[in-house]
């Protein structure tokens, strides 16, 4: 399980479980994270990755949606 860890200067989440939904952004008026800020951590508090496609999730080595060029689909009736 992936707990959410806002910077110092933002709101805490409203509850230890929550997660910010898919397309959340901060606030605007927010200040900005520190610099290399995790913004996850694991049941152990401790730095995680996060969720794939959470918001301040590390992308790093994880795989892309593929996708088939039409060429190489066969149509078989």
């Amino acid at each position: 399980m992936h707990r959410f860890n806002s910077p110092p200067s933002w709101p805490e989440p409203p509850s230890d479980t929550w997660r910010p939904p898919v397309g959340w952004e901060p606030d605007p008026e927010w200040p900005d994270a520190p610099a290399g800020w995790g913004f996850w951590t694991n049941r152990n508090g401790r730095p995680a990755s996060g969720p794939i496609g959470a918001f301040g999730a590390v992308d790093a080595g994880r795989l892309e949606v593929a996708t088939a060029h039409p060429s190489l689909l066969l149509m078989h009736s």
